[in-house]
């Protein structure tokens, strides 16, 4: 994304006299502060239109050029791109196209002008811009930004056919230039080949193979990741693996802002899981009463019953019964000989 912040190198300054005169959008005082026409320099909804508002509040003071200033609005628009803040890219790329900067310059501004066309789903009108840019000397990145936007407005326009050869064209230049671009040209030309040959097979085989890419780009494009795998979720719901395509759509949960599509990809993946069978295990019970087996007992029962209680009570008799030898009386007094059988005489031995 930040290959679109660049601009032409070697631009002279441009003060606050000159940009008065130049641009549309900024107008210089006579305390020599550059100020908006038309535009409220109010904290906007989002961050993107917020940094937009401050960045020209900063530049009132017309202490810095006109490249520096394009650079920052061009950073914006790409952040702002990058999270499809459509009304933040709008504000910014107007600006840009108002700035007296080079010709690639105010081509990244057009860029930015026709996906902002798409997203509001005016191809025709996106599709013009991006032939008359096709038609400019664009650097590779620049040129398969913009045949994604044309494979993107026939695509949605219904035209699948049409679309592929522009998603594969852009697929070839951004090899070596561009991850973000490749990533977004061979998911769609995935999907493509899905809708037109039927393939679901070959189809997440290619999207799975660029999740390791778009993973290493997530941080700076995370509608590329985002998308990537929600596609890859279809994609394995369409081979019968429902649970695994939810498992996988639930981990960019937090970019269906990004990519809305994500949240109707989990309506519909938890609509088609199968019901769980739950395990019943039947308890007989008899349906006799309590007062009627009272009433008629079982003999088997009362026979046991009447068994348990003669042991216990045998058990009990038997620890209780044990009585100590009583002690031997002794009378005082009286006197007690010991015997010492050494001094008894011998009694005859039997012959």
């Amino acid at each position: 994304m930040a290959v679109l912040c660049e601009t032409k190198a070697g631009n002279s300054r441009i003060d606050a006299t000159q940009l008065s005169t130049t641009s549309g959008f900024l107008m210089s005082l006579s305390s020599g502060e550059i100020w908006t026409l038309g535009l409220n320099a109010s904290a906007g909804p989002t961050r993107c239109q917020r940094a937009i508002h401050s960045l020209l509040a900063r530049a009132r003071y017309a202490t810095e050029d006109v490249e520096s200033l394009y650079g920052s609005l061009a950073g914006i628009a790409a952040r702002a791109h990058a999270l499809r803040d459509v009304e933040a890219v709008e504000i910014a790329s107007e600006i840009m196209l108002g700035l007296p900067v080079s010709t690639h310059a105010k081509n990244i501004a057009h860029y930015y002008q026709a996906f902002c066309l798409n997203e509001r789903r005016e191809f025709d009108a996106a599709r013009e811009t991006a032939d008359q840019l096709l038609e400019e000397g664009l650097t590779s990145r620049l040129r398969s930004r913009v045949l994604l936007i044309n494979g993107f407005s026939y695509f949605c326009a219904g035209q699948i056919e049409q679309s592929l050869p522009f998603y594969l064209e852009a697929g070839q230049i951004a090899r070596h230039c561009d991850p973000a671009a490749l990533v977004a040209s061979l998911r769609q030309a995935a999907i493509i080949k899905t809708s037109i040959h039927g393939d679901h097979d070959e189809a997440a085989a290619d999207l799975e193979s660029l999740l390791p890419l778009a993973w290493q780009i997530s941080r700076h494009d995370p509608e590329a990741y985002a998308a990537t795998l929600n596609s890859y979720a279809v994609e394995l719901a369409e081979l019968g693996h429902v649970e695994q395509a939810l498992n996988v759509v639930s981990r960019v949960r937090a970019f269906s802002s990004v990519v809305p599509e994500i949240s109707e990809t989990i309506t519909e993946l938890k609509s088609k899981l199968p019901t769980r069978k739950r395990s019943v295990v039947v308890i007989h019970r008899p349906t006799e009463s309590l007062a009627a087996r009272r009433a008629n007992p079982n003999p088997a029962n009362h026979h046991s019953g009447a068994l348990v209680a003669w042991i216990i009570s045998t058990a009990a008799r038997g620890l209780t019964s044990y009585r100590a030898l009583p002690a031997p009386s002794v009378r005082f007094g009286a006197t007690i000989t010991a015997r010492n059988p050494a001094r008894e005489p011998t009694k005859p031995r039997a012959p």
